[in-house]
């Protein structure tokens, strides 16, 4: 009988097959917020909320074991097979452009190779190609100049024949700025591309 396991977020379950089933639930290390998860049973529960903390069940009318640490380390190898089945963690790279228009910078271009190589080492991999602006101009223009931004990073790829099978691409417009400014402000970072590989 396979093991089940169940993801939930950065949550690994899996019940081991000994003389008495238990489940045994690691909170794992998202590198970026904090998360918990609630063990309950039918006579008490316990909170995990620290990375590579653990607790186990055995079954529904026994309380859930006390919170243990782990070594990470110790962890990734004991469940090497099932951390091997999480999903990849999604990739973003940042494109930027020349002021009031759809041109990449220098820069910009030099990085198109490192992002071919991502997608092509995650395929198929979903590509979110969105599109920004900063506040010069006039709102609903710069909605148009983000897409066209966009585009032209969809058609770079496209030139060099990445499959973009499962893309999309969007424009935020002026509305997702990285730097905040008032309005009509000409600010390089809000110029750009965001291309979410996952």
């Amino acid at each position: 009988m396979e093991p089940l396991l169940i993801w939930t977020a950065l949550l690994l379950s899996l019940p081991f097959l000994t003389h008495e089933p238990k489940t045994t639930v690691i909170l794992l290390d998202n590198e970026s917020s904090h998360n918990a998860v609630v063990v309950k049973s039918d006579v008490g529960s316990v909170i995990v909320d620290q990375p590579y903390s653990y607790t186990t069940l055995a079954a529904q009318d026994k309380q859930p074991s006390s919170i243990e640490k782990a070594d990470p380390e110790s962890i990734r190898e004991k469940y090497a097979q099932q951390l091997n089945m999480l999903p990849t963690k999604p990739v973003s790279m940042l494109f930027h452009f020349e002021p009031g228009t759809a041109d990449l910078t220098e820069s910009s271009k030099n990085q198109v190779s490192e992002l071919i190589q991502l997608i092509s080492s995650r395929e198929p991999a979903a590509v979110d190609i969105i599109g920004h602006s900063d506040r010069a101009g006039d709102a609903d223009k710069n909605y148009l100049l983000a897409l066209e931004r966009a585009k032209t990073v969809e058609q770079y790829l496209l030139e060099r024949n990445v499959k973009l099978d499962r893309s999309s691409v969007t424009s935020y417009g002026e509305n997702d700025p990285i730097i905040q400014t008032e309005d009509g402000v000409s600010e390089p970072q809000n110029r750009r591309v965001e291309v979410i590989v996952r």
